[in-house]
């Protein structure tokens, strides 16, 4: 499937600089893919498990539902209704992006370094810590190289993974309502609504 890119800007910061972001979806799952030096400054635990990436991608989800090896009627209802947790589900990605995104559903923006910033925070206050400061890894992830990690938020019918995600994105200036974003697609539609181009030059992959 050819890739699904669109992109959106926002006002850069004095320097002009912005950063790039992806909005990657799986149907029924949208997560960020940040470069990963911003997220190494606010999570350096991040660096150390994860040494050679470039850019992570990042989601949020219900404990049970996340890691379960075969998805079922019951699992989603849990889920919905009596959550026993949240993860957050880091993919460390090296190199180049275009492998990793060939074939997914997919938008790109640009946000300023502030706005960037301000995003970063809110994805690193959303990491759980045990009493010595320390994340709280939950084992593998999906896929590639990537990590499980206790997380705060309760999930729920009106607090799922897109809603995460939207409130992310609206931390960085994105005009989209965390309220109504309950799916992928309506997360990835609010993104590619703004439409302009990332300019050139002065853009972090």
């Amino acid at each position: 499937m050819a890739l699904l890119v669109q992109s959106a800007c926002w006002a850069a910061d004095a320097t002009g600089q912005q950063v790039r972001i992806h909005i990657v979806g799986n149907g029924w799952h949208a997560g960020l893919v940040l470069p990963a030096a911003g997220v190494n400054a606010q999570v350096p635990a991040l660096r150390e498990r994860f040494p050679q990436a470039q850019h992570y991608e990042i989601g949020w989800g219900d404990m049970g539902f996340y890691q379960a090896r075969e998805v079922t009627v019951g699992l989603a209802a849990q889920a919905l209704f009596a959550s026993k947790g949240s993860l957050l589900h880091v993919v460390g990605l090296p190199g180049a992006l275009t492998p990793h995104l060939r074939g997914a559903d997919t938008a790109e923006i640009c946000v300023s370094s502030e706005q960037h910033e301000r995003m970063v925070r809110l994805i690193a206050q959303t990491f759980m810590h045990n009493a010595g400061g320390q994340l709280e890894p939950r084992g593998p992830g999906l896929y590639g190289d990537s990590q499980f990690y206790n997380a705060y938020g309760r999930y729920s019918l009106l607090n799922t993974c897109n809603r995460w995600t939207a409130t992310v994105l609206q931390a960085a200036g994105v005009q989209i309502s965390p309220r109504i974003s309950l799916t992928a697609a309506s997360v990835l539609r609010a993104a590619r609504s703004h439409g302009s181009a990332c300019p050139a030059g002065k853009v972090t992959p």
